[in-house]
């Protein structure tokens, strides 16, 4: 028997689908409750990743932007669960929407910058050739 018997005929392979900005907090409010339950989160890198309760402050991120623009509110330690339940509620009621539509349009933006320098160095490379 063969390969293309054994495993069939090759197939397009698409890329993953990027996370929606509100999906991304999501998926951060549960890696963040797993980290408090001392269970090991990794990024893809197979990093640990950081805590969203550090130095005496609260400070929620998606992705690398800050939820609430690098401000961070004041916990108390043994609190963590709490405050962390809390904001998942306050996420799941939509009171954090206008937040996460400032980091959308962050994400989109540093997107476009990306871009452009990636045609920059495209651009680039021809000339040295």
């Amino acid at each position: 028997m063969g390969f293309f018997d054994t495993y069939g005929q090759p197939a397009a392979i698409k890329a993953d689908k990027k996370l929606e900005t509100g999906e991304m907090l999501a998926n951060g409010i549960d890696q963040q409750e797993k980290l408090l339950n001392d269970e090991e989160v990794l990024n893809a890198k197979g990093e640990t990743i950081r805590s969203w309760f550090r130095d005496g402050r609260f400070m929620p991120t998606i992705g690398i932007f800050g939820l609430f623009d690098g401000k961070g509110h004041q916990f108390k330690k043994g609190n963590e669960k709490d405050m962390l339940s809390a904001f998942k509620k306050a996420y799941e009621a939509g009171e954090f929407d206008s937040f996460i539509k400032v980091v959308d349009k962050k994400r989109s933006e540093n997107t476009a910058k990306l871009l452009e320098a990636r045609k920059k160095i495209g651009t680039t490379s021809k000339k040295l050739k």
